[in-house]
């Protein structure tokens, strides 16, 4: 597999696949060591179980006190992980939080699909998104992603490897969204990008407030109105954007 020690080009970028795209947030494979067949597997298991348990570990932290506070110390002890098997694995917090990203981004994208499932016709799933974004944007994992990337504006080295990941799942979020309006059988809008920055902006912001007041009904009436927004949108009830 290529390797982008200082993060892939935006030409690079574009070549990416979906298959390969989360491992360029992670640090190159370490070289194996000899042993049998059943070792190497059982090896693989413990190692994977370690991962799941400072990524889970990692989220709480991150979710409880900021990036700011989060220490790989903190997130060991969380994870009930010695810290030599943590430095094995994430050998620095950057490596951490760049598996945080990965791992949440790839369970997002599976709840959407489950959530979007649910809908009766392609169109209804249009018209959930405002609801999907609030349930799936409201949980630890999303605000734990939302503090590193509020983290990385005071890491250079986070923010060197974030950005290109961040723009990957932009490319792959528009690309989503525009499918999602050609198969509810909409015309092609020119504001398409600019209604998903905002509604994720918007459903971005809204969590924050729940995180800080803790008042859901209120903001779930905003939600409502994002919703009758994007009905207005699609139906040609709100002017286009001038070029």
């Amino acid at each position: 597999m290529r390797q982008y020690p200082n993060g892939p080009t935006p030409e690079e970028l574009d070549s990416v696949t979906d298959d390969t795209a989360m491992h360029l947030v992670r640090s190159p494979p370490r070289r194996p060591r000899r042993a049998a067949t059943v070792e190497r597997r059982t090896q693989a298991e413990r190692s994977a179980e370690t991962q799941r348990k400072l990524i889970d570990a990692a989220i709480v932290v991150l979710h409880r006190g900021g990036y700011g506070a989060t220490t790989t110390g903190l997130i060991a002890d969380e994870a009930g992980v010695s810290r030599g098997a943590m430095l094995h694995q994430y050998p620095t917090k950057v490596d951490m939080m760049l598996a945080v990203v990965a791992d949440v981004y790839d369970r997002e994208t599976k709840e959407y699909r489950r959530l979007g499932a649910e809908a009766p016709t392609p169109r209804d799933r249009f018209y959930q998104f405002p609801d999907m974004m609030w349930d799936v944007l409201t949980r630890p994992s999303a605000m734990a992603v939302l503090e590193i990337m509020m983290g990385s504006r005071s890491d250079p080295e986070l923010a060197s490897r974030l950005g290109p990941v961040q723009r990957w799942i932009e490319q792959r979020s528009r690309a989503t969204l525009e499918q999602a309006l050609k198969d509810g059988g909409f015309p092609d809008l020119p504001e398409t990008n600019a209604m998903r920055r905002l509604f994720v902006a918007a459903v971005r912001g809204l969590s924050i407030d729940l995180m800080l007041l803790e008042d859901r009904a209120e903001l779930e009436q905003a939600i409502e109105l994002l919703k009758r927004l994007f009905h207005a949108l699609t139906d040609g009830l709100i002017p286009p954007i001038e070029p």
